[in-house]
Protein backbone atom coordinates (compact mmCIF):
# COMPACT_ATOMS: atom_id res chain seq x y z
CA UNK A 1 0.00 0.00 0.00
CA UNK A 2 2.78 2.54 1.02
CA UNK A 3 4.74 1.69 -2.74
CA UNK A 4 1.38 2.49 -4.46
CA UNK A 5 1.27 5.67 -2.37
CA UNK A 6 4.80 6.51 -2.98
CA UNK A 7 4.57 5.87 -7.05
CA UNK A 8 1.36 8.26 -7.25
CA UNK A 9 3.15 10.60 -5.51
CA UNK A 10 5.80 10.53 -7.51
CA UNK A 11 3.70 10.47 -10.82
CA UNK A 12 1.81 13.83 -9.62
CA UNK A 13 5.64 15.22 -9.19
CA UNK A 14 6.53 14.57 -12.02
CA UNK A 15 3.35 15.88 -13.69
CA UNK A 16 3.91 19.26 -11.54
CA UNK A 17 7.59 19.56 -12.83
CA UNK A 18 6.63 19.35 -16.44
CA UNK A 19 4.26 21.96 -16.17
CA UNK A 20 6.67 23.90 -14.09
CA UNK A 21 9.40 23.23 -16.79
CA UNK A 22 6.47 24.40 -19.63
CA UNK A 23 5.88 27.40 -17.78
CA UNK A 24 9.48 28.74 -17.61
CA UNK A 25 10.22 27.95 -21.13
CA UNK A 26 6.94 29.42 -22.55
CA UNK A 27 7.73 32.54 -20.19
CA UNK A 28 11.26 33.18 -20.89
CA UNK A 29 10.44 32.56 -24.89
CA UNK A 30 7.97 35.57 -24.91
CA UNK A 31 9.39 38.66 -26.24
CA UNK A 32 8.88 42.14 -24.06
CA UNK A 33 6.97 44.56 -25.61
CA UNK A 34 9.57 47.51 -25.50
CA UNK A 35 10.41 49.07 -28.83
CA UNK A 36 7.51 47.25 -30.49
CA UNK A 37 5.17 50.34 -30.12
CA UNK A 38 6.33 54.37 -30.60
CA UNK A 39 3.59 55.99 -29.47
CA UNK A 40 -0.16 56.09 -27.90
CA UNK A 41 -3.10 57.90 -29.29
CA UNK A 42 -5.78 57.52 -26.71
CA UNK A 43 -9.57 58.72 -27.01
CA UNK A 44 -12.43 58.44 -24.48
CA UNK A 45 -13.74 59.59 -21.74
CA UNK A 46 -12.78 60.25 -17.53
CA UNK A 47 -10.91 56.35 -17.70
CA UNK A 48 -7.94 57.54 -20.11
CA UNK A 49 -8.45 61.63 -19.42
CA UNK A 50 -4.57 62.82 -18.43
CA UNK A 51 -5.61 66.66 -18.27
CA UNK A 52 -7.74 67.59 -21.06
CA UNK A 53 -10.82 68.46 -19.15
CA UNK A 54 -8.86 70.54 -17.04
CA UNK A 55 -7.03 72.05 -19.69
CA UNK A 56 -10.45 72.62 -21.37
CA UNK A 57 -11.90 74.16 -18.39
CA UNK A 58 -9.17 77.02 -18.08
CA UNK A 59 -9.35 78.05 -21.33
CA UNK A 60 -13.09 78.34 -21.47
CA UNK A 61 -14.52 78.47 -18.26
CA UNK A 62 -11.77 78.92 -15.63
CA UNK A 63 -14.45 76.91 -13.95
CA UNK A 64 -12.08 74.04 -12.52
CA UNK A 65 -13.33 70.84 -12.60
CA UNK A 66 -13.06 68.05 -9.29
CA UNK A 67 -9.89 66.98 -11.29
CA UNK A 68 -8.06 69.80 -10.34
CA UNK A 69 -8.31 69.17 -6.20
CA UNK A 70 -7.20 66.44 -4.08
CA UNK A 71 -7.38 63.75 -3.74
CA UNK A 72 -6.91 63.66 -7.22
CA UNK A 73 -3.51 63.07 -7.71
CA UNK A 74 -1.60 62.51 -4.85
CA UNK A 75 -0.37 59.23 -4.91
CA UNK A 76 2.19 59.24 -7.63
CA UNK A 77 2.33 62.68 -8.69
CA UNK A 78 2.03 64.49 -4.89
CA UNK A 79 -0.51 66.85 -6.61
CA UNK A 80 -3.86 67.23 -8.88
CA UNK A 81 -2.67 66.21 -11.98
CA UNK A 82 -5.87 66.48 -14.04
CA UNK A 83 -6.77 62.51 -13.64
CA UNK A 84 -9.55 61.75 -12.05
CA UNK A 85 -8.39 59.17 -9.64
CA UNK A 86 -5.31 59.59 -6.97
CA UNK A 87 -2.74 57.86 -8.96
CA UNK A 88 -2.52 56.73 -12.53
CA UNK A 89 -4.43 55.35 -15.26
CA UNK A 90 -5.19 52.12 -17.00
CA UNK A 91 -3.43 53.97 -19.71
CA UNK A 92 -0.58 55.35 -17.90
CA UNK A 93 0.57 51.77 -17.06
CA UNK A 94 0.15 51.18 -20.79
CA UNK A 95 2.75 53.86 -21.23
CA UNK A 96 4.60 52.43 -18.92
CA UNK A 97 4.91 48.71 -20.26
CA UNK A 98 5.83 50.45 -23.57
CA UNK A 99 8.39 52.60 -22.65
CA UNK A 100 6.74 55.52 -23.67
CA UNK A 101 6.28 58.63 -21.50
CA UNK A 102 2.70 59.43 -20.12
CA UNK A 103 0.49 60.80 -22.79
CA UNK A 104 -0.12 64.90 -22.42
CA UNK A 105 -3.36 66.06 -22.78
CA UNK A 106 -3.93 67.58 -26.48
CA UNK A 107 -5.83 70.09 -25.28
CA UNK A 108 -2.80 71.50 -23.36
CA UNK A 109 -2.17 75.26 -23.30
CA UNK A 110 1.68 73.97 -22.39
CA UNK A 111 4.49 75.68 -25.03
CA UNK A 112 6.13 72.58 -26.89
CA UNK A 113 2.49 70.37 -27.58
CA UNK A 114 3.34 69.48 -31.21
CA UNK A 115 7.15 67.73 -29.77
CA UNK A 116 5.29 65.80 -27.83
CA UNK A 117 3.03 64.42 -30.39
CA UNK A 118 5.42 62.14 -31.61
CA UNK A 119 5.24 59.92 -28.77
CA UNK A 120 1.43 59.94 -28.70
CA UNK A 121 -1.09 62.18 -27.55
CA UNK A 122 -3.98 62.13 -25.15
CA UNK A 123 -7.48 62.86 -26.94
CA UNK A 124 -9.79 61.81 -24.18
CA UNK A 125 -12.08 63.85 -22.01
CA UNK A 126 -13.63 63.24 -18.82
CA UNK A 127 -17.48 63.13 -19.59
CA UNK A 128 -16.84 62.57 -23.42
CA UNK A 129 -20.13 61.03 -25.11
CA UNK A 130 -20.12 58.66 -27.96
CA UNK A 131 -22.68 60.92 -29.56
CA UNK A 132 -22.23 64.63 -30.88
CA UNK A 133 -22.80 67.22 -28.80
CA UNK A 134 -25.76 68.78 -31.72
CA UNK A 135 -27.71 65.00 -31.51
CA UNK A 136 -27.80 65.50 -28.49
CA UNK A 137 -29.06 68.93 -27.62
CA UNK A 138 -32.00 68.48 -30.14
CA UNK A 139 -32.96 65.52 -28.03
CA UNK A 140 -33.11 67.37 -24.99
CA UNK A 141 -29.90 66.18 -23.40
CA UNK A 142 -27.00 68.55 -21.64
CA UNK A 143 -23.79 67.69 -20.52
CA UNK A 144 -22.83 69.26 -17.79
CA UNK A 145 -19.37 68.56 -17.55
CA UNK A 146 -18.47 68.73 -21.44
CA UNK A 147 -19.61 69.71 -24.77
CA UNK A 148 -16.74 67.09 -26.24
CA UNK A 149 -17.57 64.12 -28.17
CA UNK A 150 -15.82 61.43 -29.93
CA UNK A 151 -16.55 62.62 -33.10
CA UNK A 152 -14.51 65.67 -32.02
CA UNK A 153 -11.78 64.07 -30.37
CA UNK A 154 -11.04 62.15 -33.63
CA UNK A 155 -11.52 65.68 -35.51
CA UNK A 156 -8.62 67.21 -33.26
CA UNK A 157 -6.17 63.95 -33.76
CA UNK A 158 -6.86 64.55 -37.30
CA UNK A 159 -5.91 68.35 -37.57
CA UNK A 160 -2.89 67.23 -35.77
CA UNK A 161 -2.09 64.17 -38.18
CA UNK A 162 -0.30 66.38 -41.30
CA UNK A 163 2.64 66.94 -37.83
CA UNK A 164 3.38 63.38 -37.42
CA UNK A 165 3.09 62.08 -40.96
CA UNK A 166 4.44 63.95 -44.01
CA UNK A 167 1.85 62.20 -46.65
CA UNK A 168 -1.96 63.81 -46.49
CA UNK A 169 -2.81 60.19 -47.10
Amino acid sequence: MLSMATCSSCWVLKQCLIVGFLFVIIISSIQPVNGCFTSIFSFGDSLTDTGNLLEISLLESNKLPPSAFPPNGRTLFHHPSGRRCDGRLVIDFLAEALGIPFLQPSYTTKVGRLQKFQKGMNFAVAGATALNSSFLQENGIHNRSTNISLGDELNSFKHLLPSLCSSSA
